[in-house]
């Protein structure tokens, strides 16, 4: 996987100052039957800066997590996608013509949940929460292809996390002193617990977005990415080191973003 990440990285570094060239100075074309010059919006060179709001739906494969899941009494994640809010902000550079570079990140969470009955008597409520992040260091070309409208196509580099919450809880009433004596008494099995684990990774995400200039200070846009995850580190209660976690639990997938960005679009 970091193989085919190199090459894809190296790709893009070279193939964006490509892009960025400028293949007509002046900017313009020539009309062949009037003879007149025509302009070209294909030819116009980005400046200013943006920040902004940035949802994300996530079609992730969740199938090895589901196993666990299925396998614990609850629910699988399936296929159902998951909601991710964040922000993002660049500005354009100056030696690369209509390159842009900036960061961003995002997050998002979703949680099943089921009841037991145990043999003591009594129902025990399951509960895992799902969270996914990531975010990191943006690069993009941007060619404007009519008036207002855009096409940029990019990557971003960084980090990101999976997050797996798991509670167990009796529903009865929590006594402060009976909490202590329990947490003391190592040969106390409890049905009230909380334990989480963190799964941290690198992370490459290819994208491509439409965007549309509404006024010189406000953008919208839509567009597709798929994050790729790579070199997992994980954790239990984000301290101690877990061993054997099938490679194949990350956050893979396709992902439908949209935005509103604020600041100046340059023309």
């Amino acid at each position: 996987m970091k193989k085919y990440f190199y090459l894809l990285l190296a790709a893009v570094m070279f193939a964006l100052p490509l892009l960025s060239q400028d293949k007509d100075e002046e900017g313009d074309e020539q009309d062949e039957d009037s003879g007149r010059r025509s302009y070209s919006y294909w030819n116009r060179s980005k400046l200013g800066g943006a920040g902004g709001f940035t949802p994300i739906v996530g079609m992730f494969d969740n199938k090895e997590i589901d196993k666990y899941l299925t396998g614990a009494g609850l629910p699988s994640l399936g296929s159902d996608p998951i909601y991710l809010i964040g922000g993002e902000g660049y500005g354009y550079i100056m030696f690369l013509r209509n390159v842009r570079m900036g960061g961003f990140g995002v997050s998002g969470h979703k949680t099943v949940s089921a009841v037991q009955a145990v043999t003591a008597g009594g129902n025990v409520k399951k509960e895992v929460d799902y969270s996914v992040s990531y975010g990191g260091f943006l690069i993009d070309y941007v060619q404007p292809i009519a008036y207002r409208l855009d096409v940029s196509f990019g990557a971003s580099i960084g980090g990101g996390a999976i997050g797996l919450t798991m509670r167990r809880d009796d529903g009865n009433f929590k006594d402060w002193n009976n909490l202590w004596n329990e947490y003391g008494n190592v040969n106390t099995q409890s049905t009230n617990y909380t334990r989480r684990i963190t799964g941290g990774f690198a992370v490459f995400n290819p994208r491509v977005n439409i965007e549309y200039t509404l006024l010189t200070w406000m953008q919208i846009r839509i567009g597709a990415g798929y994050p790729i995850m790579f070199s997992p580190e994980w954790k239990l209660d984000d301290k101690y080191d877990i061993e054997a976690v099938p490679s194949k639990i990350k956050t893979n997938g396709y992902t439908v973003n949209a935005g509103v960005m604020f600041g100046f679009f340059g023309w």
